[in-house]
């Protein structure tokens, strides 16, 4: 019995061994790894999961220095404005590296600094009121900060009993000032030279206690709150720094736990716990996804219940809705799955098809279990809520697919795809036209939210998304898959970036200047928008189904020899973007066309269409130097 039982341990060993040494003679050779992109659809059978995936972005990591005297800072493949850099290399003509501009706008050290010398004093009763009724209007139904009531009658005490100088109390509501007085500021109406909320912001920075061996719940929100606020100063790693130290704070008191009900905790105080980790965790993973960096903790050392709608209706005074906090963590789920599985280093035997199968097929999902609520409706206006949170899952769908969308540029701008999608891999078109909806789609919203003024005008989140659609509808222009009109598209973003970077929004300053070196690499290159294909039953754009209720895409032009004209269609595009307040093509939308249908359920996908590390390892980069 033992005998045969080592017998098999023996076989299994020498199995093993073996699938490794076919493993790592398939990786050396990289050109032997890439599958022709004209082969017929025929041949594209049987290989699934017989590749291993090698690196998405090479071997080496990206480093840029731009001084001495400091450390080279580190640029994640993931990051929009690294995907800009790439684009512009892709748009030379010559192999020359393109240096990455550094992130220079935000709120420095010096100023920070400089600020805490200012006469910060607590504002009067009626001003404070305002300032956190206003903050928590904002935030509490994207993330629970804090609890609404007992914040509330928190701060009528402190006036009451004139308690100012409690460090953690203060440290909490300075905070709280700081988000008030951003979201309130109108457009155009401050005249400082730094963020409004800044001056409280430094000085809740200088009242909280970065180790306290018992930490406590205002404490964790401080840091939240203080995270939160960073991103209106363009302060990517102390945001992440903030959400790290919080993260490990509420590991040490078990908030990823449930508390035992023979603890006899009060509901609320139960509750509070719940929704204060989940906020943690999306906060983690939504910047991890937009800064590039990698998720703090993993979904198998989570073991406490998702926030309760119970705990909605009965304290509707102390928490928000849980419906879209519920979205938003399930989302944030897969927003790190995408970082984790698309832009990894780590070698896996899964391949680049299989990963993208995999994300795109749970957020498919995703979008097929939003609630009524949280869906967008042509027939009545959208939540604020409900059009952000479509914003950042077309954000996950362009930041997944976008590299396939680069190495198809790179393939035309080389005159092997001949003008046609025909000699591209149906898969390939299927996931580019998919990226391409989604930066449409998301293009539309923000022109809509533009429009109507609906947006925080010093914050992060919506030139990001207004940004990262401009940088897909650039390539789209280029291609035969795509649309010349949507140039327009980008020249309608670059207007708004430099609206906002003049009323003092540092994170559009930066982004315009990506924009603009974009536009500038396609003016000095001589790079004109692709042929349209005059043939819809060849082109999967316009084979989309539409729903009721939609604006119907409008007609593509036949031909578009230079970006400078404009056609009657691009004309009906922009004027119907404009003027009215329902996207003309959802994502969820290009999720259900049958090809891209037929990728998400084949059990087996020729994964040896591509090989990632030569989608950015033509690009000289990874040493030529900047700062994400």
């Amino acid at each position: 019995m033992y005998h045969s039982y080592l017998e098999q341990l023996l076989k299994d060993s020498e199995e093993l061994h073996d699938r490794k040494r076919r493993l790592k003679e398939t990786l050396p050779n990289r050109s032997e790894q890439i599958s022709d992109f004209r082969q017929s659809p025929d041949t594209i059978e049987g290989n699934a999961g017989s590749m291993a995936q090698t690196d998405l972005i090479g071997d080496k990591p990206w480093f840029q220095s731009h001084d001495a005297s400091l450390l080279p800072l580190y640029i994640s493949e993931a990051t929009c404005t690294a995907f800009a850099t790439r684009l512009c290399q892709s748009l030379k003509r010559t192999n020359t590296p393109t240096l990455h501009l550094p992130r220079s706008r935000y709120t420095d050290e010096p100023t920070i600094t400089s600020l805490l010398h200012a006469d910060i004093q607590w504002p009067s009763l009626v001003c404070a009121q305002l300032l956190v009724k206003t903050a928590l209007g904002h935030n509490m139904s994207t993330f629970h900060f804090v609890l609404k009531k007992d914040t509330m009658d928190m701060l009528h005490s402190v006036y009451q009993s004139q308690d100012f100088e409690n460090p953690s109390i203060k440290c909490k509501f300075f905070a709280l000032f700081a988000l008030g007085q951003v979201y309130s500021t109108p457009y155009g109406s401050s005249d400082a030279p730094y963020v409004p909320g800044s001056d409280y912001f430094a000085k809740a920075l200088s009242l909280i206690q970065v180790i306290p061996e018992r930490p406590n719940m205002v404490h964790i929100e401080s840091l939240l709150l203080l995270a939160f606020f960073c991103q209106f100063l363009n302060r990517f790693h102390s945001a992440y720094l903030f959400i790290g130290n919080a993260l490990r704070l509420a590991l040490s008191m078990g908030l990823n736990y449930n508390v035992p009900q023979s603890q006899n905790l009060h509901p609320v105080a139960r509750e509070h716990r719940i929704r204060i980790w989940w906020s943690i965790y999306t906060l983690d993973r939504f910047w991890g996804l937009k800064s590039g960096f990698p998720v703090q903790i993993h979904d198998k050392w989570i073991h406490v219940d998702l926030p309760s709608g119970l705990a909605s209706e009965t304290y509707p005074d102390q928490f928000a809705d849980s419906a879209f906090a519920m979205s938003t963590i399930e989302l944030a789920k897969i927003t790190g799955n995408t970082t984790g599985d698309i832009y990894c280093q780590k070698q896996s035997v899964e391949s680049f098809l299989h990963c993208e199968q995999k994300v795109l097929t749970q957020l498919k999902q995703f979008v097929q279990s939003l609630p009524e609520q949280m869906r967008l409706h042509s027939d009545k206006p959208n939540s604020k809520d409900a059009i952000h949170l479509h914003l950042q899952f077309n954000f996950c769908v362009i930041l997944a697919i976008r590299p396939v969308l680069l190495h198809i540029l790179k393939l035309t701008k080389k005159g092997h795809s001949h003008q046609s999608t025909d000699t591209i891999s149906p898969v390939l078109v299927t996931l580019s036209e998919a990226c391409i909806h989604s930066a449409r789609h998301s293009f539309a919203l923000c022109v809509d939210e533009w429009t109507r003024g609906s947006f925080a005008i010093y914050g992060y989140a919506f030139p990001a998304y207004l940004f990262s659609a401009a940088l897909v509808l650039v390539v789209s222009s280029l291609l035969p898959l795509g649309n010349p009109g949507d140039l327009a598209s980008t020249e309608t973003a670059l207007e708004i970036l430099k609206n906002l970077s003049l009323t003092g929004n540092l994170a559009s300053r930066d982004l315009y200047d990506h924009l603009t070196r974009v536009r500038q690499c396609l003016d000095d290159n001589s790079v004109s928008p692709a042929l349209a294909l005059d043939n819809s039953e060849n082109n999967p754009v316009n084979a989309l189904p539409m729903d009721e209720g939609l604006l119907p895409m409008p007609p593509r032009p036949n031909r578009c020899s230079g970006y400078p004209h404009v056609s009657s269609g691009l004309e009906d595009l922009n004027s119907q973007l404009f003027e009215s307040n329902v996207p003309y093509l959802t994502t969820e939308m290009a999720l259900h066309q049958p090809t891209m249908l037929n990728f998400l359920t084949r059990p087996h996908v020729d994964f040896g269409l591509l090989d990632p590390v030569e989608m950015f390892n033509d690009f000289d980069l990874a040493f030529s130097s900047s700062s994400s």
